[in-house]
């Protein structure tokens, strides 16, 4: 019977970091928690990169309003970080809708899975994790999804800057650009709240997988 149920529980973790299913059904519960956790740890080390970029960029965007800065390289570093970040949103939103779409499949089939177990009292079991594992994925998605969301403001706001100041780079342009700066803060700080969320719900199934260890 433990057979049954261990395989069940953390396959559906196995889902949070991208990992075929069948990939973990030959190893221990240990060696199974093992990988989903370094899975886990990878997509988590992305959040914590993606909210890094965000603070870099408007970090140097920002520079851009302090008194008496050369605003000609300090615009160039600010295009450099924003060429990044877009790089990092790519992933991000990529990232997303793999997830999303690889969820919908995986828990698809592993609901059919718990549907054939004969014994009900297993079945029971099985369902009780499966609904655990599939709230988990469900929390992960919706800040992922949230900060897809939330990336479109943040990016059109970055490029509107650069647009306005590419056309003209001095004093009163940039003066004139604060309030959209001003904006391009909000909307980032958005971004890293979103990618915060998830990493704390990484953090909560990475520590639930260490009693398996």
């Amino acid at each position: 019977m433990k057979t049954k149920i261990q395989p069940t529980l953390l396959a559906g973790a196995l889902a949070l970091a991208l990992w075929p299913a069948q990939v973990a059904l030959g190893a221990d519960s240990a060696d199974r928690a093992a990988i989903v956790k370094e899975r886990i740890q990878k997509l988590r080390t992305g959040c914590a990169e993606g909210r890094n970029q965000v603070t870099l960029t408007l970090e140097e965007l920002n520079r851009l309003l302090v008194p008496g800065v050369d605003l000609r390289p300090q615009f160039e570093k600010f295009k450099a970080e924003l060429t990044k970040m877009e790089e990092q949103a790519t992933e991000a939103r990529e990232r997303a809708t793999e997830m999303k779409e690889r969820g919908q499949a995986f828990f698809g089939e592993w609901e059919e899975q718990v549907k054939s177990i004969q014994n009900e009292d297993i079945r029971k079991q099985a369902a009780s994790r499966l609904a655990k594992r599939k709230k988990s994925y469900d929390r992960i998605i919706a800040a992922m999804q949230d900060t897809k969301q939330e990336l479109g403001p943040f990016l059109s706001d970055l490029n509107d800057i650069k647009t306005m100041l590419d056309s003209e780079l001095t004093g009163s342009s940039v003066a004139s650009a604060k309030t959209l700066i001003k904006k391009a803060n909000w909307h980032g700080t958005d971004v890293r709240d979103s990618l915060s969320d998830m990493e704390k719900e990484l953090d909560r199934v990475s520590a639930e997988l260490s009693t398996y260890q």
